[in-house]
């Protein structure tokens, strides 16, 4: 590599220094994600034969995956002889269109699947009020069973349905200053916090936030944190607030299993979870609410055991009003 830009090097988080007369094949550590990166594009370089190629690389990072589109071409021989690289960050983007796929197909379930399951109810009942008095024994048990399971799958479908219709609609946030740790008190008061360390920094500046949204954000979060403790001892939940430069941090972790590892990249993918009935749609809600409160998410393994959801808000500016 003769030349690169700050931009490629901030794209890959490493300096001009470490990538600049190096060959493609040679960035980064051996079996590190730079290295990976390198070797597949020269892979490309040499697959195309000299000629113009594209492709679509997924770069792991902490916590989520970075999406780069990049792009190979050979230099006119009159200019130079030689290749050019150039990548783009398209994370963003490729994000908001599965954003968008997700929400057309929570919009679909609502409507087709929805519409049939009352009728499946209510025909189970029916069928159980007619011929419980007909039947005797084991076969009215056996009629009580089967009833009973239709209903209850009925009612499943029902609530997967809703959920992901809530996150088709999800409502448009009304930005006001929020006391963050005021809202946190006011939330915590519903939960048993013995098992809890809640430290809430002192004196913090109101976020721009919207109070119903946010107490969904954090409901959510001290839920995940208490079903990841599920049947451990010893299990805590750490809730904090702090400053962190023009924002407000909330971070809610705890000491459980952590999350796996091939969950890590699509943690705020809808239906992407480890819970064996869940929706999967808890962290995606999380992640379109502090997005439209202009914030921004993290979650992390921790080194000790555990995990963290990290929220940060900016702090409210006059103009922040909608």
């Amino acid at each position: 590599m003769r030349a690169i830009n700050d931009a490629a090097a901030r794209i890959l988080e490493t300096d001009i220094d470490t990538l600049s007369g190096k060959p493609l094949v040679e960035w980064g550590e051996e079996g590190n994600a730079l290295r990976a990166f390198g070797e597949k594009t020269a892979e490309h370089f040499i697959s195309s034969d000299g000629g113009d190629w594209q492709a679509q690389f997924e770069f792991p990072r902490a916590g989520h995956m970075q999406m780069l589109l990049a792009r190979g071409s050979k230099l006119p021989a009159e200019v130079q002889r030689g290749y050019t690289l150039v990548f783009d960050d398209v994370t963003k983007l490729i994000r908001a269109e599965r954003d968008a796929a997700w929400g057309e197909v929570a919009r679909r379930l609502a409507h087709e699947i929805k519409n049939p399951l009352t009728p499946i109810q209510l025909s189970a009942e029916r069928l159980s009020l007619r011929l419980k008095d007909k039947l005797s024994g084991s076969d009215t048990e056996m009629l009580e069973r089967a009833t009973a399971t239709i209903i209850n799958q009925v009612g499943a479908m029902k609530g997967m349905v809703d959920a992901f219709a809530g996150y088709a609609r999800m409502p448009s946030a009304q930005i006001k200053p929020l006391d963050l740790n005021s809202l946190v008190r006011e939330v915590l008061a519903l939960y048993d916090t013995s098992g809890m360390q809640v430290e809430l920094a002192p004196g913090l500046p109101p976020v721009a936030g919207d109070s119903t949204l946010m107490r969904q954000v954090i409901h959510n979060l001290l839920q995940n944190a208490q079903d990841a403790l599920a049947g451990q001892s010893g299990g805590q939940v750490r809730i904090q607030t702090e400053f962190f430069g023009e924002n407000i941090r909330l971070t809610v972790s705890d000491n459980g299993p952590g999350f796996p590892d091939h969950m890590m990249a699509k943690m705020f993918e809808p239906y992407a979870t480890t819970k064996p009935k869940g929706t999967g749609l808890g962290l995606p809600i999380v992640k379109k609410i502090v997005e439209e409160l202009r914030g921004s998410i993290r979650v992390q393994n921790l080194p000790d055991g555990g995990a963290s959801v990290c929220v940060s808000l900016p702090i409210f500016r006059k103009g922040d009003m909608q």
